[in-house]
């Protein structure tokens, strides 16, 4: 009987250190998912309105005449646009980063027997309420995509010098379908 209870009082110890375990990898990986979700949002808010000062500071007070600015501006708009595709395509890698630690977070807390925000977020990618309208993916590429548009508006604007209406409505649909085609490759595999 006593060597009994010295062997469950072992597998008890085991149990804790095992729990211990657990609880610290669920730590570092909650840890983990919301730096990068933290800085996610930050880009987000920060970009339209660091993009949008800029595109009014450079169209303030220029009129589309020949001369050397115009192609400097155009060139700028190019280049924000090119620049707006590359942090898009960072937060690209944040999402998938963050689906990573979605799943690697649900499993510690399917062996920990809780139910906790891991759950919450694989729940929301598989629900059809509107959630699914209304998440990081929907968010992250219509802002991009916005973004890029607007940049991509005053490149062909001061680089081409089409109507306005002519390159609103080019830099509509090629931001559009940025947005559709990103949100269709990611949605259906990325619960983020």
């Amino acid at each position: 009987m006593a060597s009994s209870n010295v062997g469950s009082g072992v597998a008890v110890v085991a149990d804790d250190k095992r729990t211990e375990r657990l609880l610290e990898a669920y730590k570092e990986v909650c840890t983990s998912y919301h730096a990068i979700d933290d800085f996610r949002t930050k880009l987000l808010g920060i970009l339209p309105v660091a993009s949008l000062a800029g595109i009014l500071v450079v169209g303030k007070d220029t009129p589309l005449v020949e001369g050397t600015l115009q192609p400097l501006i155009g060139f700028g708009g190019f280049f924000g646009a090119a620049f707006t595709l590359g942090l898009f395509l960072f937060e690209i890698r944040g999402i998938l980063r963050c689906h990573h630690l979605i799943q690697r977070g649900k499993k510690l807390e399917d062996l920990l027997a809780v139910e906790g925000q891991f759950h919450v977020c694989s729940g929301e990618h598989k629900g059809g309420g509107p959630e699914r309208f209304f998440n990081a993916k929907v968010a992250a590429c219509a802002v991009y995509s916005l973004v890029f548009a607007a940049w991509l508006f005053l490149a062909i604007r001061f680089s081409f010098g089409w109507h306005p209406i002519g390159c609103g409505l080019t830099a509509t649909v090629v931001g559009g379908l940025l947005a559709v085609g990103v949100h269709k490759v990611v949605n259906e595999r990325i619960a983020a």
